[in-house]
């Protein structure tokens, strides 16, 4: 981690909003000033280079309990997921009325995390990364920011997909991080991917040679919003289904737990920005049936790796206590591969089986206070209780 700097939120900011601003349109900043939260924004510079924002919402006097929490969204998203339910609904500001301290990432190449010191966001060299560098650099950083600024030994992580993807990343490129987290709850945690139902990942399968496609109509490490603003031609061209909606590719058309008037916020902050390569190496993991480092090709392979094979993430070294939340009707995170991540975990401390949600249910359902929110804060205040006495 280098040089970093705290930007805190203008108090008057409240006056000037719009009391019936419509919440599709606003920040995460705009968001919870209007919902009456104080929210602050700091900034992480990683070691390669790039500029992360985090969000924090400070714990209120009145509750103050000093537990951290750090909540890392899913591919495509932002801090934003964690707040856009809005009060007494969403996890972040749940975990703020209990007196928790949250903090909220932003991976590199989302719309609050697009600068570097050296590189433009244009540039093609800016976005030549897979989400093992946000496990490898972004994560680091950001942890270990929060723990200076806090001055704690510890924090507890929520990841949502691909925030489960990266930790898993992390942990077993850089083990000795597994010290610094009490415990990682997992929401639709995403390692194997062979039985994944999801159209746009099996999209960037090797096999429809998506890469070479994209490698010769448009830059190929731009941000994977460039992708999607054309997208609904790119589908079709390589997968028989519908071309209307791109969560639906995503997700499925299950939402049955979310309130209607919540979608048109959904998609106004999502997709929220990622590099291509992030979703080219998913494709390869589905296709691969591995867990498994970027393939780069033989010769690269060869090269970075000292193998012509891309090696495994080892998981034997995530030794932190982990709580799955999984589903039968995820299209990403399918039971059967939740199942075998499972089997390569050493110290799962528990699961859940959340029945019928669908991907982004453990963000957006309405339900989702009473079935995982309520179980993550029992199983924190617990764990504390019993550290508390040891």
């Amino acid at each position: 981690m280098k040089s970093s700097a705290i930007l805190n939120q203008d108090n008057d900011i409240r006056t000037k909003l719009d009391p019936i601003s419509d919440d599709t349109h606003l920040n995460i900043t705009q968001l919870a000033v209007k919902y009456g939260y104080n929210v602050e924004e700091h900034k992480v510079i990683t070691e390669d280079g790039y500029i992360l924002s985090l969000h924090r919402i400070p714990c209120k006097e009145s509750s103050k309990n000093n537990t951290v929490i750090f909540l890392m969204h899913g591919v495509l998203d932002s801090s934003d997921s964690w707040i856009l339910q809005g009060p007494n609904n969403a996890l972040g500001y749940i975990f703020a009325d209990k007196g928790y301290d949250v903090w909220m990432g932003n991976a590199r190449g989302n719309k609050y995390s697009n600068s570097h010191t050296t590189l433009g966001s244009k540039s093609s060299e800016f976005w030549k990364f897979s989400w093992e560098e946000i496990g490898v650099y972004d994560l680091p950083a950001m942890i270990d920011y929060i723990l200076s600024i806090t001055e704690k030994e510890k924090l507890y992580y929520v990841g949502h997909s691909q925030g489960t993807t990266t930790l898993f990343a992390m942990l077993a490129l850089k083990p000795e991080y597994n010290a610094k987290i009490n415990m990682m709850f997992a929401l639709a945690p995403v390692a194997w991917m062979t039985n994944a139902k999801s159209p746009i990942f099996k999209l960037f399968n090797p096999a429809y040679k998506i890469f070479e496609y994209l490698a010769s109509s448009i830059n190929t490490y731009s941000s994977i919003v460039d992708i999607f603003n054309n997208i609904p031609k790119l589908v079709c061209n390589f997968l028989p289904i519908g071309c209307d909606n791109v969560l639906e590719w995503i997700i499925g058309n299950d939402y049955k737990f979310i309130n209607a008037e919540l979608l048109p916020v959904i998609y106004g902050h999502v997709p929220s920005g990622s590099s291509i390569l992030q979703f080219i190496h998913y494709g390869q993991i589905y296709q691969s049936g591995r867990f498994c480092r970027f393939d780069y090709g033989p010769s690269e392979n060869l090269a970075k790796y000292g193998d012509v094979l891309p090696p495994d993430y080892d998981l034997s070294k995530v030794n932190l206590p982990i709580i799955l939340f999984y589903s039968t009707n995820d299209w990403l995170s399918d039971l059967q591969d939740v199942t075998q991540l499972f089997a390569k975990l050493p110290n799962v401390y528990d699961s859940y089986n959340i029945e019928m949600f669908n991907h982004i249910d453990y963000m957006y359902a309405n339900v989702a206070k009473d079935l995982i929110y309520s179980n993550i804060i029992k199983i924190i205040e617990e764990f504390e209780l019993i550290n508390d006495e040891l």
